[in-house]
């Protein structure tokens, strides 16, 4: 009797096994099919599904009008490409520079282009150059730990002329809106440990650090620092 009852247990046990495998698999195949579905869409149709065209004006203090244009990677030029590059470099080199990553122009231009990458571009309404003032870019991916779809903001530039005029919050609010229209579960993005700033801001906005962001190691006696921060916070649907 007590042989039995413990194969009947076990029996149970397997069966339960098996159906949250079953569970897990049909769930890591709703996610994919979500972040494929929005990656496929083309630029113009992705923006009138998951971006409200009054999002893409903003407003200073002082009435001055910037234009948002949404791109995909795979549509902006060669000079919005330098442009944006420009800003990271003249807004976030000391900070590569300073880290484990270095500053390598050409490999943050590659990965800028990543086909999956999508681009928020400010430009002054008044100027007639139509000069980038600011970006923000994203992916739609699956990150965190354990993996989830998730919006990736990769980078946030601003030109110093617009900076502390709300443009950023702005700019962040608009790719956190598009985590909810797409579904997906968290919004994350990576930041510098040097970059104080920049982390008392996404703290402001609700972020926190995420359970994939890596921590301080112990090397042969000494204690090596990490010099990034994963921070991340869920989607309000």
């Amino acid at each position: 009797m007590p042989k039995r009852n413990t194969v009947e247990a076990n029996g149970e046990h397997h069966s339960t096994t098996t159906d949250d495998a079953s569970r897990s698999k049909k769930s890591k195949a709703a996610s994919d099919a979500l972040i494929d579905a929005a990656n496929s869409r083309p630029a113009q149709e992705f923006q009138s599904l998951y971006i409200k065209s009054e999002r893409l004006i903003y407003s200073t203090r002082d009435d001055t009008r910037l234009n948002i244009t949404f791109k995909a990677s795979s549509q902006l030029t060669n000079d919005e490409l330098d442009a944006c590059l420009h800003l990271i470099d003249t807004t976030s080199r000391h900070d590569y520079e300073a880290s484990s990553w270095g500053w390598h122009p050409r490999r943050k231009k590659r990965e800028m282009k990543e086909a999956e990458m999508r681009y928020l571009l400010v430009h002054n309404a008044s100027d007639e150059t139509q000069a980038i003032q600011g970006f923000l870019s994203f992916m739609l991916t699956h990150d965190s730990t354990p993996s989830v779809p998730v919006v990736y903001v990769y980078e946030v530039h601003l030109a110093a002329t617009w900076r502390g005029v709300g443009l950023g919050a702005h700019l962040m609010s608009i790719a956190e809106s598009v985590a909810a229209e797409v579904g997906v579960e968290k919004i994350m993005l990576t930041c510098f440990c040097s970059n104080e700033k920049a982390r008392a801001f996404y703290e402001g906005r609700g972020y926190a650090v995420d359970a994939s962001s890596p921590e301080d190691r112990r090397t042969r006696g000494k204690v090596v620092k990490v010099d990034y921060v994963i921070m991340s916070k869920d989607v309000v649907k």
